[in-house]
C-alpha cells in the first residue's frame, strides 16, 4: 500500500507536468503561427503540434513535451531557412 503522502506527492507532479506540457503548447502555437504568417512553415511542425495536442489528451504530458518542442523546432528552422540563397 502506498502511504497517502506518496500519492499525493505523485498526483502534484503530474498537475506540474500537465501544465509544463499545456505551456509548451502555447509556445509551440505562436512559433507555429509566426511561420504560417511569414510563408515558411513546414507541415512537419504543425505535424508535431497536432501530436502534441494528443499526447496531452491522452495523459501523456511528457510526450506532449517533447513535440511540442520539435514543433517549435521546425517552426524555427522554417523561417530560418528563408535567408538561405534558392540556388548555389
Amino acid at each position: 500500500m502506498v502511504p497517502i503522502a506518496l500519492f499525493m506527492i505523485g498526483v502534484a507532479c503530474a498537475e506540474e507536468t500537465s501544465r509544463a506540457a499545456e505551456a509548451a503548447i502555447d509556445e509551440a502555437q505562436a512559433a507555429v503561427e509566426r511561420a504560417a504568417a511569414e510563408h515558411a512553415l513546414w507541415t512537419s511542425a504543425e505535424d508535431a503540434l497536432r501530436r502534441a495536442r494528443s499526447a496531452l489528451q491522452d495523459g501523456n504530458a511528457p510526450l506532449a513535451i517533447d513535440l511540442a518542442r520539435i514543433a517549435q523546432k521546425h517552426s524555427k528552422l522554417g523561417i530560418a531557412q528563408k535567408s538561405y540563397p534558392l540556388f548555389r
